[in-house]
């Protein structure tokens, strides 16, 4: 018998945006998607490429569908199929086996982007009751140079405004981002509104976008050069003294030595190091300093070793000329996935707690443990760079839920040789991915719209995404996985979980952001709410009208140096090596590859040259090319094209990329350098 079709709420996993829209569920299959325009959603019915898209890929063939034991040599990718009672008992004996010889503290986990709030949050708590705070998540190489420097400045990295705000916007900066093609429905819906209605637009990026037609200034620094034309702006805006001067006087601390810091910082010297003229950076200087602003930043500030620096010098910006605590102006950090926030949001961090406070802050724990019941360790564990150099020393297992960091990790090769020396490595996904490959144990893990939980956008919004199809095979949800782990390690009545909601209901609890974020009100208002939401309500559309998160409520400006890149071009590597994002794939490809309509536009990698640098060396487009940096070399496609800019070449990420990349990391932020290394570029005979 043929059930009639569902309509299912649900929210599209690809981006952070938050778009809604309907499943169409027939007898536990999904056959298509519905546009939603009943409720008051970010997207307004909207879908972008992916979106339309978003369910292609739990249809796969490749899915995972039972346990996997493997029985090849790490990283060949040869496995039996088991139980899942073996998986469990096998995974269990591991556990008590290192805790045994090395302690707790030799077992890493990681969160991921992937997976729902709830789940998140069940993996923090399975680390803290197995007694370790190496706790991370990939989404370290994401926001981790914006969110310090924004928690720094204001106290909080959490974005100032709802997206609606963009739309009433005089001046649009776009900087080291490409939400036309990485969150289209965002350029469409709020973007391309505040252009309609007279706004202006500053770009920062080496590349052409397919946004910065519409720009008014298109500034093009060479990869991680940002931070001097940001440290030449905050010169003009404070030497010409066009500050918001009573801002500056009543909400924040530490003017006079940002001045000091910066005074030596012109445009001129920002020109030398950046490329960027001199002038177009006085004249966004002072059009940032006159309109209402919207700062639009993603990983062309965030993924560099001085990202901190850039990121740090912006948040002053924002804050001397008055732009942010008000209506028409945004802010905040805009991750790559829609659960970016639902791991950050779980305190997945390596010295951090579920409610944001810190692991070595004794109240904080004490009244965790009186709330979970277990002793909670008190040490610093390690960030995840630090977690694989220290694999097959401090760090002898790894237990990873969603991430693929053997290709989203810098220096890929390094990666892959680190996870081979591993005692014990289990790795719970949806496909057999490349670090899948290295795992011991592989767990089948249930997909997006294969279970309910909760979901955290770019602007705050908490929403609930409703199960739409059921999961192939004897997959399970990870929050099911997570919960059956905890009972065979002897941690079931901590764990005593049978559905989402009871999840949901103790971070309602625990997490105060969350405290009116429940099932029932996010079940009767799909538009969600905004966090901070204290009690059931729309929440806190607008942060900081009246105080920032700081202890004496206001913004402390910090004073920034100027930092150069790790590594720059020389004549061995005389080109600078970037990298971007395509609007029709996701992070790894591991979700959009097995997309087909997607995979069928956008079907392989490429690197982007200009037109002079390519008649120097012979290269015309569609030429296969190597592109070498000190860590390897890949072959690829060339396309020749004005949208780069001389002596940079880039190649979109998903592919290749991380092979290139440097591992060095900040030593605060521990962010590595995935955007700017020095490289060069031959053409091969074929």
């Amino acid at each position: 018998m043929t059930m009639a079709e569902k309509l299912v709420p649900v929210v599209c996993p690809w981006c952070s945006v938050g778009c809604r829209f309907y499943a169409v569920s027939v007898n536990g299959y999904i056959r298509r998607v519905e546009f939603d325009y009943d409720h008051p959603t970010v997207n307004r019915g909207k879908l972008c490429p992916k979106g339309v898209a978003s369910y292609q890929f739990i249809n796969s063939s490749k899915r995972l569908k039972k346990p996997l034991k493997r029985i090849g040599e790490k990283g060949e990718g040869q496995f039996v199929e088991i139980s899942w009672e073996e998986a469990y008992k096998t995974i269990a004996e591991k556990i008590k086996e290192i805790k045994e010889t090395y302690g707790p503290e030799a077992i890493a986990f990681l969160g991921s982007e992937k997976i729902t709030l709830e789940e998140n949050y069940l993996v923090h708590k399975l680390s803290k009751a197995i007694g370790t705070n190496h706790l991370d998540f990939p989404g370290r190489y994401c926001q981790y140079s914006n969110s310090p420097a924004r928690t720094a400045v204001f106290g909080s990295a959490a974005a100032t405004n709802p997206f609606e705000d963009v739309a009433k916007a005089e001046l649009i900066v776009i900087w080291g981002h490409n939400p036309a093609e990485t969150a289209p429905v965002f350029f469409g819906q709020y973007i391309e509104k505040a252009l309609d209605n007279g706004a202006e637009m500053i770009v920062v990026d080496p590349r052409s976008t397919r946004g910065h037609k519409y720009a008014y200034l298109h500034l093009k620094p060479y990869p991680g050069t940002d931070l001097a034309v940001a440290l030449a702006m905050l010169h003009v805006v404070i030497s010409e003294e066009i500050y918001d001067k009573d801002f500056v006087q009543e909400r924040t601390v530490g003017f006079e030595q940002l001045r000091e810091s910066v005074k030596e910082y012109t445009p001129e010297w920002a020109e030398k190091i950046s490329g960027v003229p001199a002038e177009d950076i006085r004249k966004a200087a002072r059009l940032i300093a006159s309109k209402r602003t919207a700062f639009l930043i993603n990983e062309g500030i965030n993924q560099h070793v001085n990202g901190l620096n850039t990121a740090m010098a912006i948040a002053n910006l924002i804050a001397i000329t008055g732009n942010i605590g008000k209506e028409g102006v945004w802010s905040g950090v805009f991750p790559g996935a829609q659960c970016g926030f639902c791991a950050a949001m779980s305190g997945i961090a390596p010295n951090k707690l579920p409610t944001g406070k810190l692991v070595t802050d004794e109240g904080a724990r004490a009244e965790l443990e009186r709330l979970w019941g277990f002793p909670i360790p008190d040490w610093v564990g390690l960030d995840l760079t630090n977690m694989v150099r220290e694999i097959g020393k401090k760090i002898r297992m790894m237990y990873i839920v969603g991430g693929n960091i053997a290709k989203s990790m810098p220096n890929s090769a390094w990666v892959r040789e680190q996870l081979k020396k591993l005692d014990f490595l289990v790795v719970q996904d949806i496909f057999l991915t490349e670090t899948a490959k290295y795992a011991d144990i592989v767990l089948p893990a249930a997909a997006w719209f294969e279970k309910t939980g909760t979901a955290i956008s770019a602007e705050r919004r908490v929403q609930r995404t409703y199960k739409a199809a059921e999961a192939p095979g004897e997959a399970k949800p990870d929050w099911l996985i997570i919960v059956e782990l905890a009972k065979e390690l002897g941690l079931g009545e901590f764990f005593k979980y049978s559905h989402p909601d009871e999840i949901l209901r103790e971070i309602n609890k625990v997490i105060p952001v969350f405290k009116g974020a429940t099932p029932e009100y996010l079940a009767e208002h799909l538009e969600g709410c905004f966090f901070p939401c204290s009690e059931p309500g729309e929440g806190t559309k607008v942060l900081f009208k009246t105080a920032f998160k700081t202890p004496d409520g206001k913004a402390h400006l910090q004073p920034v140096k100027w930092r150069e890149p790790p590594e720059m071009p020389d004549k061995e590597y005389p080109f600078w090596l970037t990298n971007f994002r395509l609007v029709g794939h996701w992070h790894t490809l591991s979700m959009s590859e097995e997309s087909p309509s997607l995979q069928k536009r956008w079907p392989e990698e490429y690197v982007v040259i200009n037109p002079k640098d390519a008649k120097k060396l012979g290269i015309k487009s569609g030429d296969l090319v190597k592109v070498s940096t000190r860590r390897g070399s890949v072959l690829v496609r060339a396309e020749v094209t004005e949208h780069i800019r001389e002596g940079v070449i880039a190649m979109p990420w998903h592919w290749q990329a991380n092979f290139l990349t440097l591992d060095e990391i900040h030593e605060k932020t521990k962010m590595a350098e995935l955007k700017a290394v020095a490289a060069r570029i031959r053409k091969v005979e074929e």
